[in-house]
């Protein structure tokens, strides 16, 4: 086989493989921006403002969302309002919401939490945390874990919140 043809081949095998991965991440597309994927969610543990531990460990069972933020980022504050609805509307379903700031102090988070009365856990997200979830690029960042502990959704940047409020409802139907 000549230098031409093998380097043929290896294109064409390099087109097929792009071309399946391609179709398996538009097949596993459930709205714009979100991707459904089901995974093991990465352990995390971390202190709300008011000291108590939230985690994966202290939140099994539990549909639990995610919410990366932050008290300067302009589309995380037309988010939370709906977080915080969330919350109350589907507590007794199973859900907690769960925010991680991104802040890097405590003092302007604790005047917006009480502001905006979120009235769910809120921490300050540290490094290992940032990590657990795969790094954070841009935000907001919503998670959704399933009872199971299994990652089903991941929401990166401005998402239509209807889209977001499916995964969650979809989460909690799942028993």
């Amino acid at each position: 086989m000549g230098k031409s043809t093998r380097t043929i081949v290896i294109v064409g095998l390099l087109l097929v493989i792009a071309g399946g991965a391609i179709w398996k991440f538009r097949k596993n597309r459930v709205g714009t921006g979100v991707v459904r994927i089901s995974y093991r969610a990465s352990e995390f543990a971390v202190h709300d403002l008011k000291g108590q531990p939230v985690g994966s460990k202290t939140l099994r069972g539990k549909v639990v969302l995610v919410d990366f933020w932050a008290t300067w980022c302009v589309p995380c504050e037309s988010e939370i309002p709906h977080l915080a609805e969330w919350q109350k509307k589907y507590d007794a379903q199973g859900l907690q919401v769960v925010g991680l700031s991104m802040d890097d102090t405590v003092s302007p988070v604790k005047t917006y939490v009480e502001k905006h009365k979120m009235e769910y856990p809120v921490a300050m997200a540290d490094e290992k945390t940032i990590a657990a979830f795969g790094g954070v690029l841009g935000l907001p960042v919503n998670i959704v874990i399933g009872r199971d502990g299994k990652q089903i959704a991941k929401h990166v940047g401005v998402t239509d919140i209807n889209v977001l409020e499916q995964e969650v409802q979809r989460a909690l139907a799942e028993k």
